[in-house]
């Protein structure tokens, strides 16, 4: 789990520090920065697992590598004309009943575009939330030194300016580096999502030994074929879901064409069978949602933008109460993006009843970058700031103001 998070430097985070519960949900106007604070806790989690940080910051983070930097007054053209660039992340992460303190710093040197790890740190805490004994990894005079349990007196030592983390380092692991391992775990099982209907969860695909829908969805088909097989009822558990967020869907099968090779997903929707190369984009997403809260091999911490696409209004609460129960009673992290009003209003109440297990952050852009800011009110629309943010007038408002009031339906 992911309890704090402080970044500076990383795309419009120059400075941004927040603690996070167990479903957090990100708000505000568009271009504010959400995005790129879902882009930083992917770029964390490769950091820490990724052979290199080259591989660490290409896709799916979005944007050539050097736009992961904050931009100077210049923009991007003005970074290029510097001598170098960085940022660093530190988080507070805890696993199981354990938590450690990990930060890491990247320098890019735009006139090669090589990217190196300039300081990294990993200590564990104690209760109080302090550093307990000697980090396992820290920068001493210019080198990152390594501690291991045995020999704690006599560090292996790397300098820096190496092209990945330590802590993404596979030999460094069991009891010597109990620590490490243990982080890196952690790290690896984050997933930030970045769902593609239009055409990644749409290609054919043949069976595989597969764990998740994939970063765009793209393996949906795979992931739905090897559930029914070996976890019916979590099978069984995702239909009934996804009949509930759209109950004009009767039933959803998976099968595989022996003389393709591939898999085709099909959802009966008012008595008519449609497969995933024409059911509508929204089905697809809120089927992509049902699949990732079902999960049986699921991940301990899942981000993704704008649950409530392809929901009616009226039912965005039952998306709310999917996404808390994947946080809080499936012990998994929950990071989400809106623009929905509607969709804040439906967790406001139980972030208001249990801060620890939820909470609402605006996002705002400020003078110098993104704004992160806990949200705490009584009512949603008491704040004339937040009444601007949210409910603009825009298209999509619009449109969501036609359904609440019957013009237009899903």
């Amino acid at each position: 789990m992911l309890q704090r998070l402080h970044i500076h430097g990383f795309k419009s985070l120059v400075d941004v520090e927040t603690s996070l519960p167990s479903v957090a949900v990100l708000f505000g106007p568009n271009a504010s920065g959400k995005s790129n604070l879902l882009d930083a806790i992917q770029a964390l989690s490769r950091l820490g697992t990724s052979r290199t940080v080259s591989d660490a910051l290409s896709e799916p983070i979005r944007g050539y590598q050097a736009e992961a930097f904050s931009f100077p007054a210049g923009g991007l053209a003005g970074l290029l004309t510097q001598t170098s660039a960085d940022f660093r992340m530190e988080a507070t992460l805890r696993t199981g009943k354990d938590a450690f303190r990990y930060a890491i710093g990247v320098e890019l040197a735009p006139s090669s575009g090589s990217l190196s790890v300039n300081d990294e740190y990993l200590a564990a805490l104690s209760a109080k939330g302090t550093p307990k004994g000697n980090p396992s990894i820290e920068l001493v005079d210019g080198q990152l030194r390594i501690r291991r349990k045995s020999k704690p007196a006599h560090p292996r030592t790397e300098p820096i300016g190496l092209n990945h983390t330590i802590l993404s380092d596979p030999r460094l692991g069991g009891v010597e580096y109990r620590a490490i391992e243990k982080c890196r775990n952690e790290l690896s099982g984050w997933r930030t999502y970045y769902l593609d209907p239009r055409v990644s969860m749409r290609r054919p695909a043949s069976p595989a030994d597969v764990n998740d829908i994939g970063v765009h969805g793209k393996d949906i088909a795979p992931f739905l074929y090897r559930l029914r097989a070996e976890e019916p009822q979590a099978f069984a558990s995702l239909v009934r879901t996804f009949r509930t967020l759209i109950p004009s869907v009767e039933d959803v099968s998976v099968d595989l064409d022996k003389r393709r090779g591939t898999i085709d997903i099909v959802v009966r929707q008012s008595g008519t069978d449609y497969s995933s190369r024409i059911v509508s984009e929204g089905s697809l997403r809120v089927l992509a949602l049902c699949a990732i809260a079902v999960n049986p091999w699921g991940r301990s911490l899942v981000a993704f933008e704008e649950p409530e696409n392809g929901v009616h209004p009226r039912r965005l609460e039952l998306i709310a109460e999917l996404l808390l129960s994947v946080g809080v009673d499936q012990g998994r992290q929950v990071i989400v993006t809106t623009h929905s009003p509607l969709f804040c209003e439906a967790l406001l109440s139980h972030a208001e009843r249990s801060p620890q297990e939820a909470g609402l952050f605006v996002v705002r852009r400020g003078a110098t970058g993104t704004e992160v800011e806990g949200f705490e009110s009584t009512g949603l629309f008491r704040d004339p700031d937040l009444r601007a943010a949210l409910a603009t007038s825009t298209e999509d408002g619009a449109f969501e103001r036609l359904m609440l009031r019957g013009f237009v339906d899903e």
